[in-house]
């Protein structure tokens, strides 16, 4: 009789054991202190911003604070690796971009980043574009590519990521014309054009929207293969009119460490989808010229897209 009684104990145990995985599992999941996101660049880029944009709406949805924490360097791995020792008890997550990627896929680091991180949300999916100090004596590719001939070796565009995207994109439109340099603040950036310590900066709309809007920069060309639709860039020519496959732009979303518990990432991917849905958000994306491209992703949709980055980024960047 003891034995059965024991046995019973130890059934109900268990059966109360996988009720409770299965209903955190189910999303039964609560948020009890801050979460923390680290953003692997510096303040004032394109990832800052659309990373603070994004904790103010999902801080909201989610009733605890969302703090953004910049561990900027090695275009983007610093912050990766950073992330990846932290604890993986579901309050800390690391927003990236495919530019980390692209440096482990061309051999600039070492470090598994394919591996490490995995994608739970896309957030937006940005542009690039070239753009410049209103007093260049160039405003069209044309023009610019002419200026090159004649000035060998002289122009230079910054770039946030030198392994990146960003750069990436400064090799597929200007063929050895213009060299990237790196930069780690996008403020600093934009002041180095402003007062031309820099020739050229291939950026987000977002970034420099307001400078284009005052008259302070103008655009050259777009790494897109339409013309956007945006104010003062819907008369700029895009890479596709032009013959260049150079559509390179940064898919920015949020990822997480492997460990981290399952209900906590479906707790996080259903606050992150009301978060980027809201009117805040959307509302901001607008005014920063990230609607131009469709920008959230599930975490199946986005994996499937990560994969494929992995995928296509090595074919054209990858150790030959």
């Amino acid at each position: 009789m003891k034995r059965r009684n024991v046995f019973l104990l130890l059934f109900a145990l268990l059966f109360a054991s996988a009720f409770t995985a299965f209903g955190k599992a189910a999303g039964d999941w609560k948020w009890e202190r801050k979460i923390e996101i680290i953003c692997p660049w510096g303040a004032g880029g394109g990832a800052d911003t659309t990373l603070r944009a994004f904790t103010s709406a999902l801080e909201k949805v989610i009733g605890v604070p969302v703090v953004v924490n910049n561990k900027a360097g090695a275009g983007g791995v610093t912050g990766v690796e950073f992330a990846s020792k932290q604890p993986t008890d579901g309050y800390t997550y690391v927003l990236c971009t495919p530019s980390p990627l692209l440096a482990q896929i061309s051999g600039q680091t070492d470090y598994d980043v394919y591996g490490t991180i995995h994608p739970l949300t896309q957030l937006v999916h940005d542009v690039n574009i070239f753009v410049t100090s209103k007093d260049s004596p160039y405003s069209t590719y044309e023009e610019l590519k002419e200026y090159c001939k004649k000035n060998p070796g002289k122009v230079k565009c910054g770039v946030m990521t030198i392994t990146g995207l960003d750069a990436a994109c400064v090799t597929a439109a200007w063929q050895g014309d213009v060299e990237a340099v790196a930069y780690t603040e996008g403020a600093q950036l934009n002041a180095d054009v402003l007062g031309r310590h820099v020739d050229l900066a291939c950026v987000g709309p977002a970034e420099v929207s307001a400078l284009i809007e005052s008259g302070d920069m103008k655009a050259i060309l777009s790494c897109t293969e339409q013309r956007l639709t945006l104010p003062k860039l819907d008369k700029v020519q895009c890479a596709g009119e032009v013959g260049l496959n150079a559509f390179f732009g940064p898919a920015r979303g949020i990822f997480y460490i492997k460990g981290t518990p399952e209900a906590a990432l479906k707790a996080f991917e259903a606050a992150a989808e009301k978060a980027v849905a809201s009117k805040e958000f959307q509302n901001w994306a607008k005014e920063q010229g990230l609607d131009q491209r469709p920008g959230w992703k599930n975490t199946a949709d986005y994996q499937a897209a990560w994969d494929k980055d992995y995928k296509d980024l090595s074919a054209l960047f990858g150790k030959k």
